[in-house]
């Protein structure tokens, strides 16, 4: 209903006015009207309040509002329990102790913990430390290292595709892991004593070229021909 004005009429006893009844009518469904909207029709709901440029509503339920253009001001609730299909635009969120700033997320302490949750992601984890404690890292298939440079060039530690269940051990030591495409690595304290046997060398695997000190023996027959050359080690 729209609002009605009660007719006064133009000059004051001039009779063109509303009469009493009518008047009283208007008041009536004006009234009826606005304790309607904010109320039951024949009291109003408790914890509304309104100045001139503020209502106030206490512990209200608001049931399918449709809000647009900008919300000014500090919008405060204990729950939002759906926020679907929108951007929220701010340099700095607070919500409880997580805080999301523009190039980060933290904690109250200055972390971020995901307690016993699965963190999954599609694209790229960059970390400057990635820190593992009591844990195990698994990945599909290659770990890529960048190296100190950022560049075109990067180091893939892989696998092949493993039948079973393999473990691979790490030394508890420093020093250099040697690959089979290595070359000049491999030094004399490497090799323990008396571990190199003969079941450990392919035929004609050391010649002459590889004894530090070399002495031959030549076995001849009658005639003066070579039958046999022996290569031995020391004079």
């Amino acid at each position: 209903m729209a609002y009605q004005s009660i007719g006064i009429g133009s000059a004051p006893d001039d009779g063109t006015g509303d009469t009493l009844r009518i008047g009283a009518d208007k008041i009536n469904d004006n009234f009826v009207e606005i304790y309607t909207k904010l109320g039951n029709a024949s009291l109003l709901s408790s914890g509304i309040s309104a100045t001139a440029t503020v209502v106030t509503l206490t512990n209200p339920v608001i049931t399918g509002p449709t809000i647009s253009g900008v919300v000014g001001g500090t919008q405060t609730s204990a729950t939002i329990t759906t926020l679907a299909t929108t951007t929220v635009n701010g340099t700095n969120i607070n919500a409880g102790g997580l805080a999301l700033a523009e190039g980060s997320i933290t904690d109250s302490t200055g972390a971020i913990d995901f307690g016993n949750e699965d963190l999954t992601t599609t694209g790229t984890i960059t970390a400057g430390t990635l820190a593992m404690t009591g844990a195990t890292f698994s990945v599909g298939e290659n770990i890529v290292f960048e190296g100190a440079t950022a560049d075109a060039n990067e180091t893939t530690l892989t696998v092949t595709d493993p039948t079973a269940d393999r473990t691979v051990t790490l030394p508890d030591t420093t020093g250099t892991v040697i690959t089979n495409g290595d070359t000049n690595t491999v030094t004399g304290t490497m090799i323990a004593a008396d571990t190199v046997a003969e079941a450990n060398m392919a035929n004609d695997a050391i010649g002459s070229a590889e004894l530090k000190t070399l002495s031959t023996l030549l076995i001849k027959n009658s005639g003066g021909s070579t039958l046999k050359t022996l290569h031995c080690a020391g004079a």
